[in-house]
């Protein structure tokens, strides 16, 4: 790999196992500007690099903005330019032609030509075909170019930002934050990577018709016979390809004098791509893209080891063909869906918690009571802990049954608290965090002293690093109530995953709405709205719409985090593993559930509408703060994001542009 590719993804790795968040910096970043100034990355003029970028641009093209920070990138720029201006000029680019045609065209002629076979084939490694109209920074490039290479890949894209700004009728291509990237049998013809061997040999021959490009990616991994791992979308970065709203009047389209139907259907015939042979040869459906594994981000592999889960597949002709069905199970046992804790996370003995647990029991307790923020969690039997960490920012109270106090506190010396609730195993743990609050040890040990308390299920699953930046947030962005995302659906059901899922492109999201699984209060919510009205609760259930409507839902108050996110990773939703522990009913369970919901909501004369013109149940997204490398894609565009009620966004173009 190329040195400076080399030292640039050693320090990103560094960076992002140091913070542990779910955000990938793909503009200027804190690991670049500290390899700049350490002297890791150096300048290079073009012709000297070892990627090749090519796209057909016209006079609304924005191939000029990709350019800022040019002189540390990995790649070097060739332009067809079809426009209508005749001192067009582009004086960073190693190549430009004009004349009229389109980007497969173009294309084609360039990779047959005597120049491209003679030096360009033979002096870059790797090639990107990229539309002029996509938003991306040098950076973003220079990092799917390294990952390109990094994985040994011959065909890949970098995934689109979000479905806010940018369409495909393929969803999986939207970025994941949990991924790296994930490998599959099909790129769109929109920003595809090529390994140039692999364009050399086989790619440019499949363009010798092509206009609108429409078939091809189809055709390519047809035609490499689906190899494994070898095809992705690079879910590390993104970019975005404005929809048609968003596109300058300006622009002129290639579908007025050609048929993209007519293209995609002849190019298919043209290279055998038959329902028959797919079948026969590779157990593939037609027109059917196959999703065949992802490499997940360090943080997010870090979660499924501590949960317990692995990513598994049928396999199906595993030796070329895809395989297909891609599913988490329990790593223990194999088990379908989503798995209960590992067993090594659960403490069954006071010598298995010493050891599983990783406490040192020395006879000494540790410096407590000195962290501005302040963690409890309410214990069942057999439970996971979060464990001691010299990085934390929080101190941590547990709440365990009478049988289990003091096996608990043998296992928790860095607890500042080990409380007896006294209830049944069956009781819910807001009940038992009201009884915490009326005794004398809560007035001694917490009071006033802590600016944030945090209270998550103990079955929810994070790191240390995960909790501190929850805090952090918290406090930078002035939050009186927030809540973790949850990572995903695959690893976490939740009746209200459409608005806590995380976003790739959010830091948080500021909502009418989080839930009573992890919030987190600062000390003057807590004291306003949470502490008066823990009395008749047993669950919890109502409080996660009683709490921002007592606040009167501040727009700037209440947020969903997603720089992080967290799993709970159960078989199913916490109320009917609960309804199994109480012996009742369906039905039964329901009522009981509706029932707390409903007094919790009378007790404090719950009606939004009379506060404003919104729904009984507000789940809406009130703004956001934008992860800084989105923001700076969105500028360079002119685009503006605004808010749409229930959970949505949308962008506009910039009126003052």
């Amino acid at each position: 790999m190329d040195r400076r590719l080399l030292l640039f993804w050693v320090l990103w790795v560094v960076k992002a196992q140091q913070q542990n968040i779910s955000s990938v910096a793909q503009g200027p970043s804190p690991a670049l500007t500290k390899a700049i100034d350490a002297g890791l990355l150096k300048t290079s003029a073009p012709g000297s690099r070892t990627n090749l970028v090519v796209a057909a641009v016209g006079d609304s093209s924005i191939h000029e903005r990709w350019f800022e920070d040019f002189e540390y990138a990995t790649w070097d720029l060739a332009v067809f330019y079809f426009g209508k201006r005749d001192d067009f000029s582009c004086n960073k680019c190693v190549y430009v032609e004009t004349g009229s045609g389109t980007k497969w065209s173009f294309l084609y002629k360039f990779g047959k030509s005597e120049i491209f076979q003679k030096k360009f084939a033979k002096q870059y490694q790797q090639l990107y075909v990229t539309d002029d109209d996509i938003v991306q920074t040098s950076h973003t490039i220079s990092r799917a170019f390294a990952l390109m290479q990094q994985y040994g890949l011959l065909l890949a894209q970098p995934s689109l930002c979000s479905p806010f700004e940018s369409t495909t009728w393929l969803s999986p291509l939207y970025k994941d934050a949990r991924v790296i990237l994930q490998y599959t049998t099909f790129v769109e013809i929109m920003v595809p990577i090529f390994n140039m061997k692999f364009f050399t040999s086989k790619v440019v021959d499949t363009l010798e018709h092509a206009e609108t490009g429409h078939g091809l990616d189809w055709v390519w991994p047809f035609v490499m016979g689906y190899p494994q791992e070898k095809i992705a979308i690079i879910n590390d970065v993104c970019v975005v390809h404005p929809k048609k709203e968003l596109q300058p009047g300006s622009k002129l389209t290639i579908y007025k004098e050609h048929n993209p139907h007519a293209e995609h259907v002849a190019v298919l015939a043209q290279f055998g791509y038959e329902a028959e042979v797919l079948k026969k040869k590779y157990d593939m459906g037609y027109l059917q893209a196959s999703w065949l594994g992802r490499r997940w981000q360090p943080w997010y592999q870090d979660l499924l080891d501590l949960a317990g889960i692995k990513e598994t597949f049928e396999v199906r002709n595993a030796a070329r063909g895809p395989n297909k069905g891609s599913k988490f199970v329990s790593a223990d046992t194999g088990a379908p869906g989503v798995a209960r804790l590992r067993r090594r996370h659960h403490i069954h003995t006071v010598t298995d918690a010493f050891k599983l647990l990783g406490f040192q029991n020395d006879g000494q307790r540790p410096n407590i009571a000195g962290a501005p923020n302040l963690v409890i969690v309410f214990v069942p039997k057999q439970s996971r802990w979060l464990q001691s960490h010299p990085t934390a920012q929080y101190d941590l109270i547990a709440m365990a049954a009478a049988d289990e106090v003091e096996m608990v506190q043998k296992a928790c010396p860095h607890c500042l608290l080990v409380y007896n609730h006294g209830l049944d195993h069956v009781a819910g743990r807001y009940a038992a965090l009201y009884k915490l609050t009326q005794t004398k040890e809560w007035q001694k040990s917490v009071g006033d002293k802590y600016e944030y308390i945090y209270f998550p299920e103990e079955e929810i699953v994070q790191s240390v690093d995960s909790v501190n930046r929850l805090f952090e947030l918290s406090k930078e962005y002035k939050l009186q109530l927030s809540h973790p995302s949850w990572c995903s659906p695959e690893d976490t059901v939740s009746w209200h995953m459409d608005l806590l899922k995380m976003h790739a492109t959010t830091l948080l999201r500021r909502t009418t709405y989080v839930e009573t699984a992890a919030p987190l209060w600062s000390r003057a919510f807590w004291k306003t709205y949470v502490a008066p009205h823990l009395k008749n609760v047993d669950r919890g259930f109502g409080l996660d719409f009683v709490w921002p409507y007592l606040a009167d839902y501040p727009e700037d108050q209440v947020a969903v985090i997603d720089d992080t996110c967290v799993m709970r990773p159960t078989h199913i939703l916490g109320p009917s593993a609960l309804m199994k522990a109480t012996n009742l009913s369906q039905d039964e369970f329901t009522i009981k559930i509706d029932a707390e919901e409903i007094n919790t909501l009378i007790d404090v004369d719950y009606n939004p509408n009379k506060l404003r013109h919104i729904a009984y149940k507000p789940q809406d997204v009130m703004n956001w703060e934008l992860q800084p490398w989105y923001q700076e894609m969105l500028s360079m565009n002119h685009l503006l994001v605004t808010p749409v009620r229930r959970w949505d966004m949308r962008l506009i173009i910039d009126p003052d542009t």
